[in-house]
């Protein structure tokens, strides 16, 4: 007779012939497990949603400049070499970088003081979907913008800057065309992103200079190498926003970052783990704690057919065994149970809140290597909750036995 099939097998008998009692534990392990999944469900989903959040915008990752100051070719390159930095382009000054009118004629709607933004390839506002405008002649359009102007991608649009020169007042008019509008959250200003080229170019008007591309009049343009007074950059992720503005600003440049935003949420992720496992702690200590009393009352209870066991040859370590098997069928049903009630659950918190959360987000979610570490967690707890007892059943005598024959 092999030993440890056989007392596996009284073991379950033995569990399923007082299948009240191995209920209870059935429960009361279920009644345990399942807040805690629901909780981490939470925990995760929640922070996981607004990390998600955090990371997709590209808002959080953006670094901002404070004021104006020269920033030259060769600061652009460096910064731009950079590993933490994913995307950087000059920028103007603010008083130039914008339209003074952008008509649609098809709609004869306008808009006034219309701002443009520089933007190239890797601009995170743009994203992989969207081309990049070019030239002196094309701009994506906001979301805001083009629903003012009633514009969509592909109209041609009429663009005026204005100037003051001496003593007149001058302005230009050319022919733009929108390749693109922008989706509604992407950008919530009325603006355009426009190639730098053509940044440059209305700078160089403004300043009374030419610009013969466009076939506009001036001052001769610039022969010096050009600075620019602003930028635009973005971090490489929300985790590096942090080192790459105390970087600039140890050179001197004062930015302005989502810094704030960003540490409150690694503080609420922290605050929740350290809630979750307080409370996973706490639950499961006394779970333990009564299972692995009432497995020892158990054994104490069989302790005459336990020594007959011993008795008719079995050895130590199948006593040993009893209650083992017997805590990790406990362990299987409850979790299993548990699972039962955390799904439905979790649909239901979901659905709940499903004005306020996008197709991929969620707000109660558990990965299958959640579950799995559960499981597993969950049967090393019951394992060891039956050491206790499987240790007292080792200590029956064979002896003992001979007072039932």
């Amino acid at each position: 007779m092999r030993a440890t099939p056989e007392i596996l097998r009284l073991a379950y008998r033995d569990f399923a012939h007082e299948r009240r009692i191995s209920l209870c534990f059935v429960l009361a392990l279920m009644a345990v497990l399942a807040p805690l999944l629901i909780l981490f469900g939470l925990k995760f989903g929640l922070v996981d949603t607004l990390t998600q959040r955090l990371v997709q915008s590209p808002a959080n990752r953006e670094v901002q400049p404070v004021g104006s100051r020269e920033y030259d070719q060769a600061w652009f390159e460096r910064i731009g070499a950079r590993p933490d930095v994913a995307f950087i382009v000059p920028n103007t000054r603010r008083i130039a970088a914008s339209l003074s009118r952008l008509l649609n004629p098809a709609s004869g709607q306008d808009l006034r003081v219309l701002s443009m933004i520089p933007t190239g390839p890797g601009d995170p506002l743009l994203g992989e979907a969207t081309a990049v405008p070019g030239g002196l002649a094309e701009l994506v359009l906001s979301f805001a913008a083009a629903h003012k102007l009633s514009a969509t991608a592909g109209d041609r649009l009429v663009a005026r800057i204005d100037r003051r020169r001496g003593e007149r007042d001058e302005n230009a008019v050319w022919e733009v065309r929108v390749t693109a509008v922008l989706p509604a959250g992407a950008l919530a200003e009325e603006a355009a992103l426009v190639p730098l080229p053509l940044l440059v170019a209305t700078e160089d008007y403004r300043d009374g200079a030419a610009v013969p591309a466009l076939g506009w009049e001036g001052s001769p343009p610039r022969a010096q190498a050009r600075s620019f007074a602003r930028f635009r950059l973005y971090a490489r992720s929300i985790y590096t926003v942090t080192g790459l503005a105390a970087d600039l600003a140890a050179e001197g440049v004062e930015v302005r970052t989502a810094a704030v935003e960003i540490a409150a949420m690694q503080g609420l992720d922290r605050n929740l783990t350290r809630v979750f496992w307080l409370i996973a702690l706490i639950g499961s200590l006394g779970f333990l704690a009564s299972l692995a009393a009432n497995l020892l009352a158990n054994v104490e209870r069989k302790r005459r057919e336990l020594a007959v066991v011993r008795l008719i040859g079995f050895p130590t370590r199948s006593l040993v065994l009893f209650p083992v098997a017997q805590a990790v069928l406990v362990a299987l049903l409850g979790a299993a149970a548990a699972l039962l009630i955390y799904l439905p659950v979790a649909v239901a918190l979901n659905s709940w809140f499903t004005e306020s959360l996008s197709a991929d987000e969620s707000i109660c979610r558990l990965l299958p290597s959640h579950l799995l570490i559960a499981l597993t967690a969950t049967l090393l707890g019951a394992a060891a909750a039956a050491a206790w007892a499987g240790r007292r059943a080792a200590r029956i005598a064979p002896a003992e036995g001979l007072r039932d024959l």
